[in-house]
């Protein structure tokens, strides 16, 4: 008879997230493909960066936190086919280890996940456009960094430090390409070549751009930039906020009105600048706290959406800000900085992984209506402390789990019971502790 081993755990649903996936072979692309050219001593480096993944996952902010979470838990380990985890000094000297080459490695297979199990890849352009927003956030850290830069690092203490480049579809909320950029380096160009890879691996050919739609903030406002997407068939609506521009605009403008915003008015613009392709552009001022307006332009090409729509279609925006402000808080984009840049970058992508798995995961577990209806609206920081931080008991055999039993007094262990139940369909029973 085979010995049967019980295993108690604070994430016992994260346990069977990742017996999901070891169960669908998800990480071997990850072990096969990616390599880092470091001994091997204990455990294998790609192992390692594996435990700085399944760190972000049990909610650690920084590499260091790993000791505090994934080390402490093995059933988690377990789970996601580990037989033990690295300490975190181990864990960081293996990312500051990683070349070019393994950012190239680690990238494909990032687009491999996308393409498997994403969304935005099946995205049906005869029926409804697609929203693809753009953004720049910046990543604050010290001077003597690779590509730190002394530049506007927003609201940050830190006046020194690295941006990234982001599109995510906004529908889907995926990350679609992400570049880490130099503090002063220009996105422009960043931009343009991300379209262009994006134009490759998604197919979108010029019938296709024709359906999507790139929303830019004003950092992206001008007439180059504006041009060059509107030449390769791009739909658009920008925001001009360039303030000679924008006052020469409002000087003949048609009647005011309202937004769905309050104080919020919009006006077309009666003498619009000239770009390559049919626009409509728009003035809209927005009530400042000590009097007075803020005024910009809002260029389209969607000329049948009306004023008030148009407003809220901008912003929608809002979505990409929002997935910034989910990473940074619950993955710990900001907190987890690496003086090495291809370091940095191996953690933009395994955050990347991250935050496609918690949506992926949650799409998965939505597939019963009653759990669909009890995690709508949740995001990464409810996913990460609620969804998958539910207690209870593994059950092992063989190195296999065979049952998982959630605490009954946790408000999700319902839901979960029900979704783990229809994904597992009878290889591991799912039920409540006694």
């Amino acid at each position: 008879m085979s010995k049967t081993t019980t295993t108690p755990t604070s994430r016992a649903s994260l346990c069977a997230l990742g017996e999901y996936l070891r169960r669908h072979c998800f990480f071997a692309p990850l072990r096969e493909q990616v390599t880092i050219p470091q001994k091997t001593v204990k455990y294998c480096p790609i192992d390692k960066i594996l435990d700085g993944l399944l760190g972000i996952l049990c909610g650690a902010k920084t590499i260091s936190q790993s000791n505090g979470t994934i080390r402490l838990d093995p059933a988690v380990q377990r789970a996601f086919g580990r037989t033990g985890c690295a300490e975190q000094s181990t864990i960081a000297r293996t990312l500051q280890a990683s070349t070019a080459e393994t950012v190239d490695q680690l990238s494909r297979v990032s687009w491999y996940y996308l393409k498997r199990y994403g969304q935005t890849p099946h995205h049906r352009f005869a029926e409804h456009l697609l929203w693809v927003d753009v953004d720049v956030t910046p990543l604050p850290i010290g001077a003597q960094a690779e590509g730190s830069e002394r530049t506007w690092m927003g609201r940050n203490r830190s006046k020194t430090g690295r941006k990234t480049l982001r599109i995510t579809a906004s529908d889907y909320r995926e990350i679609l390409h992400e570049t880490l950029l130099r503090g002063k380096a220009s996105a422009v160009p960043a931009l343009k070549a991300a379209l262009g890879d994006l134009e490759t691996r998604l197919g979108w050919t010029r019938e296709r751009r024709q359906r999507l739609v790139l929303r830019l903030d004003g950092g992206f406002g001008t007439t180059e930039v504006l041009n060059w997407l509107l030449s390769r068939g791009y739909q658009v609506v920008a925001k001009i906020s360039h303030s000679g521009r924008v006052r020469t605009l409002r000087q003949a403008v048609g009647p005011w009105q309202p937004t769905s915003s309050p104080g919020r008015d919009i006006a077309a613009v009666l003498q619009p600048h000239r770009f390559c392709r049919a626009t409509r552009q728009w003035v809209i001022r927005t009530p400042k706290d000590k009097g007075g307006y803020h005024y910009a332009v809002l260029v389209t090409t969607l000329t049948d959406l009306n004023p008030v729509a148009l407003a809220d279609a901008y912003d929608g925006r809002a979505m990409i800000e929002a997935t910034f402000c989910q990473d940074k808080q619950a993955l710990g984009l900001v907190t987890r900085r690496q003086r090495r840049w291809e370091a940095q970058q191996v953690v933009l992508l395994l955050a990347r992984l991250a935050h496609h798995l918690l949506l992926w995961g949650k799409q998965w577990l939505s597939r019963v209506p009653t759990t669909r209806r009890r995690l709508q609206g949740y995001g990464l920081v409810r996913l990460l402390r609620d969804v998958w931080a539910v207690p209870g008991v593994i059950r092992w055999r063989r190195g296999w789990m065979v049952s998982v039993r959630f605490s009954p007094l946790h408000p999700l262990a319902t839901p979960l019971q029900a979704s783990f139940s229809a994904l597992f369909r009878g290889r591991v029973r799912v039920g409540y502790l006694r």
